[in-house]
């Protein structure tokens, strides 16, 4: 962690060894040859082949950054159907395999039968915001023209909530999480990081490598040793397990960086992932522990005595342990266990709000449950019912819309008192001693116990 501090934290007046440092540590690592091999297929931007084949909008791999487009299954969507070589699946926007039993018949999933197609005119709304927000001069809007953080406003939370555009997905996340600044400010670059990390022999290079073809077997950029995606997600999460040492290799930051890729270019993962660890989460959240998700487990459970007390008599009722769920929910930020297109709408309002988002999502989908599991007679009825929640959601906005309605009133102030408390006792019970959270909050101490801080106890 204390490589991440270097990287993020504001530079000291004096004594701060720079870019030289950094430099040296790099040549150390990896040989300059080794490095260049490693680092052929790095994009500096879109590096779609001039005579690449485009998807069809709607289509087939039309929602993935065009760098990923996999032009081999392109070429032969292309051609005329064969009866006598005619594939079992189809792939849907976002380069999933799809059954065809699953394909968009009138009794299927809702979120397969309808086209991924970006309205227009939502678009120009988005556009008509940045200018009249952010353009100070008479001339076309660009996006260097845009802040590097966007303010935070009703309005802005208005129409995040109402869905980003998603062809404006990637910059708007780098710019609402933070990512960009990060980016901006690193004293190293993802070019220097990924040379760095690409020699390392640790064990977690070698988990990773197990890991590769397991995140993402359904999808069309992840499911082959030469698919588009394979090489970006080894440098991301290679590049990740040596920046946070404390962290190394977690499998639920394959699910997340997986997800990213398939909508932005690699280095622009990496930075998101960055944000997501550094600022988005509280601390510890995939240390080798899991401390950080355990207390908010807690939290959740906490939470849902107070806003859904039905749910809460439900699970006590049959003694459910709803961490056994749950905890993969927060894990993966739902990547795992939702649709893409819900994924999508979950991760703009992620974004922008931070953590306090995977407990309003959660209450609503407990709610949304709720009428069913009071009337549920066992406790592996009542465990398969909540399994089943994320995945049968085919309405976001009613999703979200029942979520603000239930957990609306949450505010960071509270989410952080109970995690304070419940990260308290978790560390006592691990034998951990812990300043006082009331006399730290008093003392105008950072809401959060920071990483590094944490780090000295795991």
């Amino acid at each position: 962690m204390e490589i991440a501090k270097s990287l993020f934290s504001p530079r000291p007046p004096e004594g701060y060894a720079g870019k030289e440092d950094f430099n040296e540590k790099v040549d150390t690592a990896i040989s300059e040859d080794e490095g260049d091999n490693y680092l052929q297929d790095v994009p500096e931007g879109i590096s779609v082949l001039a005579d690449g084949l485009s998807p069809t909008p709607g289509g087939p791999f039309s929602a993935l950054t065009p760098s990923m487009w996999p032009q081999d299954i392109l070429s032969k969507l292309g051609l005329p159907e064969d009866s006598n070589s005619q594939q079992d699946y189809r792939f849907d926007e976002f380069g999933f395999r799809v059954e065809e039993e699953d394909g968009p018949e009138q009794n299927s999933n809702k979120l397969l039968g309808v086209p991924f197609v970006e309205d227009p005119q939502h678009r120009l709304q988005w556009v008509a915001y940045l200018e009249f927000s952010h353009n100070k001069e008479v001339c076309d809007l660009t996006w260097d023209k845009v802040e590097v953080r966007l303010p935070r406003t009703e309005k802005l939370r208005s129409m995040v909530q109402a869905g980003i555009p998603h062809s404006l997905r990637p910059q708007l996340w780098m710019r609402l999480s933070g990512a960009l600044q990060k980016k901006m400010s690193a004293e190293m670059s993802y070019k220097e990081v990924v040379k760095a990390s690409s020699n390392d022999a640790l064990m977690t290079s070698k988990q990773i490598e197990k890991d590769l073809l397991r995140t993402m077997p359904g999808n069309a950029c992840f499911s082959q040793h030469n698919s588009t995606g394979i090489p970006r997600l080894r440098r991301v999460l290679r590049a990740l397990a040596w920046l946070y040492p404390d962290i190394g290799y977690c499998q639920g930051t394959g699910m997340m960086a997986a997800s990213l890729l398939l909508l932005m270019e690699e280095e622009d993962a990496f930075w998101m992932m960055c944000a997501i660890v550094e600022d988005l989460l509280p601390a510890s959240y995939y240390s080798s522990t899991l401390i950080g998700i355990q207390a908010d487990q807690r939290v959740l459970r906490t939470l849902i005595v107070s806003y859904l007390p039905d749910v809460d008599a439900a699970l006590g009722e049959h003694d459910m342990e709803l961490s056994l769920i749950t905890l993969h929910w927060f894990l993966t930020l739902f990547a795992s266990v939702v649709h893409m297109k819900v994924l999508l709408r979950i991760w703009d309002l992620l974004f922008l709000d931070g953590s306090i988002v995977l407990f309003q999502i959660t209450l609503g989908m407990l709610k949304i449950k709720e009428p069913d599991l009071k009337n549920l007679e066992n406790s592996a009825q009542i465990f398969n019912a909540l399994s089943d929640i994320p995945g049968d959601i085919d309405n976001v906005d009613h999703l979200l819309q029942v979520s603000f309605e239930v957990a609306g009133t949450l505010n960071e102030v509270s989410i952080e008192t109970h995690r304070r408390r419940h990260l308290a006792y978790l560390m006592a019970d691990a034998g951990a001693l812990v300043g006082n959270p009331d006399a730290a909050i008093a003392s105008g101490a950072s809401i959060n116990l920071p990483k590094q801080h944490l780090s000295r106890w795991m």
